[in-house]
């Protein structure tokens, strides 16, 4: 079956009190991103900032996003590529996860800029410790595991048996076990029927293994975890 994805954006305009609160932000050398449903308005704030005096920088997605500056579940690469640039990051849109999911790749302040609410806030480094504790946990606990399990996703653009597959092959030649597992939904607690698996490896958006990993009774890592 064929499947269109047609974005949905915002329409409004972000109003000059919404970027004024962006510019107090404390923090000259500014990395901006958001999702593509503000991705015009991006461009907005950027020029916004720029007549400020702050230096704006804008990254380039090396993965499955497709506009500059834009971030997906599974592709924060944008950002990433400005880290060496910039001193702080500021997310504009709603949500924690694309936020939380770049301050725990790059250790740099992160600022949200919601544009519905025209709340500009600093995210916590309180809550990023947290989820980077229980990830740290998470992995330390999969690398002495025996018998995996590796999470496959028949969404399209989840979708990924082959990396499933290489990574099943990589286990076994270090002499450990693991079996594939393929799902539409996942559900943690339906991972319950399977107490022999030590140790869950996700294929499928990575969000999985950060927003609900506190949902698992046995870590869950995603593949990247595994070469740390």
């Amino acid at each position: 079956m064929d499947i269109l994805f047609i974005p949905v954006k915002y329409k409004k305009r972000l109003s000059n009190d919404f970027m004024e609160k962006v510019a107090e932000i404390p923090c000259r050398n500014m990395g901006i991103f958001t999702t593509i449903q503000f991705i015009e308005q991006l461009k907005e704030l950027e020029d916004f900032l720029k007549k400020k005096g702050k230096k704006v920088f804008v990254g380039e997605p090396a993965y499955r996003a497709i506009e500059k500056g834009q971030v997906l579940g599974c592709d924060i690469t944008s950002p990433l590529s400005i880290s060496k640039d910039v001193d702080c990051y500021v997310y504009l849109g709603s949500g924690y996860f694309h936020s939380i999911s770049v301050g725990l790749e790059t250790n740099k302040p992160i600022y949200q800029a919601n544009p519905i609410t025209q709340v500009v806030s600093k995210l916590s480094e309180k809550e990023i410790n947290r989820y980077k504790k229980l990830r740290e946990d998470a992995i330390s606990k999969a690398k002495k595991a025996k018998v995996y399990g590796i999470l496959v996703c028949t969404k399209p653009g989840q979708y990924n048996l082959e990396l499933a597959k290489r990574i099943k092959k990589k286990i076994e030649e270090k002499g450990k076990k693991a079996y594939i597992f393929m799902f539409e939904t996942l559900s943690p607690e339906s991972l319950l029927d399977f107490p022999d698996i030590e140790a869950w490896i996700n294929t499928a958006c990575p969000r999985i293994a950060i927003d609900d990993i506190e949902r698992f009774d046995k870590p869950i890592v995603n593949p990247n975890d595994l070469n740390m």
